[in-house]
């Protein structure tokens, strides 16, 4: 599709072009210079192909810019949105114009602005706007407030508990905090919603072996390496021969002391974190040989 628009883009049809943006849009591609050369071709060259669609395409360039980070783009769209969609004070300002104004403060680093709009929009009629409360999330996370954006992200999910991949940023979110007992709730909810994919079972492994270190360090009575080593097991079944799975299932056979009853499991380990590494070169060789004197410490 590509080679048909010409080495410069300057070649190819409103067809051909519009052929490219719906595929990259189909395959959720993440081409913002793509987006937003082409998109500006289309405005700029074939206006009248598109019809109504225009705006639509102005909004996409203006995303596009804004993850590409071409601010003056990106102020231009906005402006010609705004002469288009722009109301009067006594009207209702469209939601969807506030929230592009927002993202357009977010990428100048106008954060108060930013956080102004997605509140006002939440303060409004739409009281529980998924896209608002989610975007105040990465406003204090892009000014590293990540306590009030873990505030923010579980008011999210409590109202979307559906939302697998925010559980999963709250995880992480917890584990920057050196929460790792509610990260493990996260994980154990990311679990319920797809326990058929191996990621998950693989982190709550993670901050079972973590929160294992912790409770060591700590005097607990109890740690978790236990129940960690069977979840790197239900990873491993999800997905064979992933290394991150047998590295740490190694790990955790090492903190709870290697015994006659897990000894052949730990040599199966140990055979197949050799076998994977024996196929990836010298250099992964040479890793190998680092990684199984820190596993027989």
């Amino acid at each position: 599709r590509l080679e048909a628009l010409g080495p410069d883009g300057k070649k190819g049809s409103a067809t051909e072009i519009k052929d490219l943006l719906d595929f990259l849009q189909h395959n959720q591609m993440r081409k913002p210079l793509l987006v937003m050369k082409y998109g500006q071709r289309l405005i700029d060259d074939y206006p009248a192909t598109l019809g109504d669609d225009v705006w639509e395409m102005r909004e996409n360039v203006l995303l596009a810019a804004l993850d590409a980070d071409e601010k003056k783009i990106a102020e231009q769209m906005l402006a010609d949105l705004e002469r288009q969609f722009g109301r009067p004070r006594e009207s209702k300002p469209s939601i969807r114009l506030e929230r592009l104004k927002a993202m357009y403060h977010e990428a100048c680093g106008n954060w108060k602005s930013a956080e102004t709009i997605y509140k006002n929009i939440l303060n409004g009629e739409d009281t529980v706007n998924p896209h608002a409360i989610r975007r105040l999330v990465c406003c204090h996370k892009g000014q590293g407030k990540i306590e009030e954006a873990v505030q923010w992200l579980n008011k999210y999910l409590r109202i979307f508990p559906a939302d697998i991949m925010g559980w999963v940023e709250l995880a992480e979110m917890y584990v920057s905090l050196d929460r790792i007992d509610y990260a493990k709730f996260c994980y154990e909810e990311a679990i319920l919603i797809a326990p058929q994919n191996y990621l998950y079972p693989l982190l709550y492994a993670d901050a079972l072996y973590a929160l294992g270190s912790q409770k060591t360090k700590r005097g607990g009575a109890k740690n978790p390496y236990d129940v960690a080593r069977q979840y790197y097991i239900q990873a491993l079944e999800l997905a064979p021969g992933n290394l991150r799975a047998l590295l740490g299932l190694a790990m955790c056979l090492r903190a709870l002391k290697v015994t006659s009853q897990t000894q052949s499991l730990f040599q199966w380990v140990d055979s197949e974190i050799t076998r994977l590494y024996s196929k990836s070169g010298k250099e992964a060789r040479a890793t190998l040989k680092i990684v199984r004197a820190a596993l027989k410490q």
